[in-house]
């Protein structure tokens, strides 16, 4: 919610004669501006003035522009919801031709995941089994930190895998998502010597590296173990990240063969028409709702008309007196 601040400004000095005083006394008129935070002047830093006029204006702005959000929010989900159903219909229709629900193949789109098999819609569209393993945002966490610049070294969360928790490195070998001749270098790495001038180990690093696919890294003469790290994750950290995302596909893959769909092509198709109704329900509650915003946004703009019309016909008025 904006806030709204008044200023009083003095527009000029009369002189009135005070009857009790016998006397003419100075009487000041003053007005006021108003200011709203968020809405600046000309240099886009100092809040910019604003007459009663001015104020209704960004206030009813503001809340049209806050409906229109809404309605288009609406918008998105009714059009998702249509291409569910539309979805739901062709595979519906190709099972009623007699097709197998496991050779039925497409893209079909379900909140931002597309899958290419309809056997694998139905069971998160109709049966509501999580389109995801346990282990897919782990695994999305530690991508998307390595994606922000974090070294697969420096990650410091841990992640918890059968009961243990891991640091990002030791997860991701649990979890069969990094090359296991690749994590023994990281781990040697990951567990060096306090002494980081220490690098006896190197040479074993170096022997390791041969098992690597090349090109492997070198490491300077002299360097020191925060150099070894660095190399190694700007060599292997985009490799490891493609490596991540293969992993956390085949985890969902798998998670989602594992459950199970109606045997019986009656009950499947009753399902899918079960689930075609509730969304179909759906969408007319959500065209109700979309008119109410819709109505909301066109009264916020009917609001500037009429008290504009209204603050016009009381000025006329004044002007008209004096």
């Amino acid at each position: 919610m904006s806030t709204i601040s008044t200023i009083e400004f003095n527009l000029t000095t009369l002189k009135t004669y005070n009857e009790t005083m016998q006397a003419f006394e100075d009487t000041t008129l003053t007005g006021k501006l108003y200011t709203v935070e968020g809405v600046t002047d000309a240099t886009g830093v100092t809040l910019r003035r604003l007459s009663m006029a001015e104020l209704v204006m960004v206030v009813c702005l503001a809340r049209a522009a806050e409906k229109e959000r809404a309605v288009i929010d609406i918008m998105a989900e009714m059009e998702s919801t249509t291409e569910t159903l539309n979805n739901l219909t062709a595979i519906e229709k190709q099972i009623l031709e007699g097709a197998s629900v496991n050779s039925i193949t497409g893209n079909f789109n379900y909140n931002g995941t597309t899958y290419t098999r309809a056997s694998d819609f139905l069971k998160v569209v109709v049966y509501g089994y999580g389109s995801s393993d346990p282990n897919s945002p782990l695994l999305e966490d530690i991508y998307n930190q390595m994606a922000g610049g974090t070294s697969l070294f420096d990650i410091a969360t841990e992640y918890a895998y059968n009961g243990t928790n891991y640091s990002a490195l030791d997860y991701l070998d649990e979890i069969g998502a990094m090359d296991h001749d690749l994590y023994g270098v990281f781990h040697m790495v990951d567990v060096k010597p306090d002494d980081e001038s220490s690098l006896n180990d190197i040479v074993v690093i170096n022997l390791m590296l041969g098992l690597i696919a090349p090109p492997v890294p070198s490491f300077p003469t002299g360097c020191t173990w925060g150099e070894v790290e660095d190399i190694l994750n700007d060599r292997y950290g985009s490799e490891i990240m493609s490596s991540i995302l293969a992993r956390k596909d085949y985890l969902n893959q798998n998670y989602l063969n594992n459950q199970s769909l109606p045997s019986s092509t009656d009950q499947l198709i009753s399902d899918i028409e079960s689930k075609m109704d509730s969304l179909n329900s759906f969408s007319q509650q959500k065209m109700i709702e979309l008119q109410s915003e819709t109505n909301k946004r066109d009264q916020a703009y009917d609001m500037i008309t009429n008290i504009l019309k209204s603050m016009n016909t009381v000025q006329v008025g004044n002007a008209n007196n004096i």
